[in-house]
């Protein structure tokens, strides 16, 4: 056997360890019983420790190392060995009872997370946010950094980036936003909303979403969408796709969550096939994973062409709406408000719910601040950027389940998303023409194959700054998205 048979061999058995996880890490959110918790923290345990093994063992390394001198790294097999390669790089860094540690410990403190969420009890989950941010310490040591400890946080979920890259992005888009919502409140111009608000019955709003997202072009022969607590997407292979969407008094809770992991579905969905099983299937990066959620969100479901299309539809589930036209509720969804909760919020003040987040994760990793103190400082800053003061930690420090999860460093890659997304689609209408025209008529195909061709099928071929910059011309930047931000709410705020 050769050496990068072997490699593709070993690689397959990483991915069925990685898949199993996933169906676990699932039906722990979607249907596992309250008293499975200790039995599936021990085998995720478990199956994580087999897992890295088999990635970082010896006779993965040999059979990578083989290959690499074997195959052309301009082709195929060569960015296979590439992408691995990186992925070699941080698994090898890390400690396997680090590795362990975090599973067990992330595991526990998702189910504590529940329910103090639910009761507002910041100190149950404080040792278990103490414990997690020094393991994401512990991380950043054993990977190393040359300047901030936040680096190598920020680039196991998008490689390459750090912190100042973040900093530089949150200093191109604060300043507009900030200055663009003030305009907005200064006209006194709301939009008022309280049509699209009431104890909606979640079933039937996702069935409506199901249905949009059937149209626009996900299969649900290899896909499916619940109900559960929070919303996110995980795959087993392109062939299976499962997808959460969370329940909420307003309208678009259901809608817009559906349509996010709808993005992210389409994404692994549309995967080649060639590279099922290997390094190189599925999205490469976080930042560019959310450039298709906030895309398939946003840009086109707060559209008008997406809701001269589907009002109707929904308007047949739920007759209390029916009789808003198409004008009234595209204004209402694209309502611009302040709001406690980042999944509920407004494309403008989107970014600084995660702008909030991103500074307290550097200054807890950096140890500027205490554990004890997240919540003052949280409220701080929502005081600061957003006008408003969380009345309890269920609306504030709580809200986020990524921190149960161990999840550090991931919350910069949602805005780098909105940009990436912004730069795609502008890029993607120079191509298309009148992308709401489109959607009116229900014409959802040419969108789905421009993102098809340049993105989902790219796979992990290129790094997120060589895919973003072969499809827009230039790596990441604010411009775009800015641009589209700041027509769009002109418009509808008749500013």
């Amino acid at each position: 056997m050769s050496a990068l048979d072997r490699v593709r061999t070993l690689y397959a058995d990483y991915n069925a360890l990685d898949s199993a996880l996933s169906l676990l890490g699932w039906d722990k959110q979607v249907l596992m019983p309250a008293g499975g918790t200790a039995a599936r923290t021990a085998h995720i345990e478990r199956l994580t420790r087999m897992r890295h093994t088999i990635l970082t063992g010896d006779e993965m390394r040999q059979a990578v190392s083989g290959a690499a001198s074997d195959v052309d790294p301009e082709s195929e097999d060569g960015a296979m060995i590439a992408a691995l390669q990186r992925d070699l790089d941080v698994e090898t860094k890390l400690p396997l009872e680090l590795v362990e540690r975090k599973a067990r410990v992330s595991n526990e403190a998702y189910e504590v997370w529940k329910r103090a969420k639910a009761e507002n009890d910041f100190p149950a989950m404080e040792p278990y946010y103490r414990e997690l941010f020094g393991i994401a310490r512990e991380t950043a040591e054993a990977l190393g950094y040359e300047g901030s400890v936040y680096d190598p946080l920020l680039g196991l979920y998008e490689y390459g980036s750090k912190e100042a890259d973040a900093r530089a992005m949150f200093d191109a888009l604060k300043p507009r936003i900030v200055a663009l919502v003030r305009e907005i409140n200064g006209r006194g111009r709301s939009n008022d909303d309280a049509p699209l608000r009431s104890s909606w019955e979640p079933e039937t709003l996702r069935t409506f979403a199901e249905h949009a997202a059937g149209v626009v072009g996900f299969d649900f022969g290899r896909g499916r969408l619940n109900v559960c607590g929070n919303a996110f997407c995980t795959h087993l292979a392109a062939s299976d796709v499962r997808m959460t969407t969370r329940p909420s008094d307003h309208v678009k809770g259901v809608i817009s969550s559906s349509l996010h992991e709808m993005g992210h579905g389409l994404y692994e969905q549309n995967s080649p096939a060639k590279w099922e099983r290997t390094p190189l299937a599925g999205g490469i990066s976080l930042a560019v994973h959310e450039s298709q959620s906030r895309l398939w969100e946003n840009i086109v479901g707060r559209s008008r062409g997406f809701w001269t299309r589907f009002l109707p539809d929904l308007q047949a589930l739920l007759p209390t709406l029916a009789s808003l036209d198409v004008e009234s509720f595209y204004r209402m969804i694209n309502r611009v408000e302040p709001t406690f909760v980042r999944v509920g919020a407004d494309e403008l003040t989107y970014n600084l719910h995660i702008l909030v987040r991103f500074e307290l994760e550097v200054d807890l990793v950096s140890g500027r601040l205490d554990v004890a103190d997240l919540p003052e400082a949280w409220n701080a800053k929502y005081t600061e950027y957003l006008g408003i003061t969380p009345p309890t930690n269920t609306l504030g420090v709580l809200q986020d389940v990524h921190w149960s999860r161990g999840y550090v460093g991931y919350f910069p890659t949602y805005a780098m998303g909105n940009l990436i997304g912004g730069q795609m689609w502008k890029c993607l209408q120079r191509d298309l023409g009148d992308t709401d025209a489109m959607m009116a008529r229900g014409n959802f195909g040419p969108i789905l194959d421009w993102l098809r061709e340049r993105v989902y099928r790219q796979g992990r071929r290129y790094t997120p700054r060589e895919l973003v910059t072969r499809i827009t011309g230039r790596p990441m930047e604010a411009a775009d998205w800015l641009e589209y931000a700041d027509a769009k709410y002109r418009d509808i705020y008749s500013l």
